[in-house]
């Protein structure tokens, strides 16, 4: 049997806006607005660390559900953690995220997301990553797309 192995995809992007004005979006957990493509519908339950969210997975992705729990925010360093509580139709398990976002000068700032997981079938590790990367990439273009950027 093979040894499972934490994967992890790491994705850091300079983003042409001002942090305060990029963490309005990425700061809200509760928001659906950066999880288009990939999520159809979120609902919140609670507000704080332990709040949690249900993702609603897009029908065009499969559908289901997957719920995440608020575990890290910290409004000053502009950080969100999450971890996910109930898989869904998911094939992975110890999944977490994690993202900042650091000034880069008064009018940018670097956004950096970082999830990790174990895949259930080790086999299907580098597919898992890929599904993981398509997201993430959604979600950056989305934040550019209500920056406008």
């Amino acid at each position: 049997m093979k040894g499972l192995a934490m994967l992890w995809v790491e994705v850091a992007h300079r983003i042409e806006a001002p942090a305060e004005r990029a963490w309005e979006f990425v700061g809200d957990f509760a928001g659906d607005v950066l999880t288009r493509g990939y999520v159809a519908r979120v609902e919140t339950v609670g507000r704080g660390i332990g709040g949690r969210r249900t993702y609603h997975l897009d029908p065009a992705i499969g559908g289901g559900s997957v719920v995440e729990r608020l575990i890290e925010l910290d409004e000053i360093e502009r950080v969100i953690g999450y971890d996910m509580v109930d898989y869904g139709p998911l094939p992975w398990a110890d999944y977490g995220g994690r993202i900042t976002v650091t000034p880069a000068g008064p009018d940018a700032c670097m956004v950096v997301l970082r999830t990790h997981f174990l895949p259930l079938d080790p086999d299907q590790g580098e597919e898992l990553r890929r599904l993981s990367s398509g997201n993430i990439d959604m979600y950056f273009d989305n934040l550019r797309e209500v920056l406008r950027l």
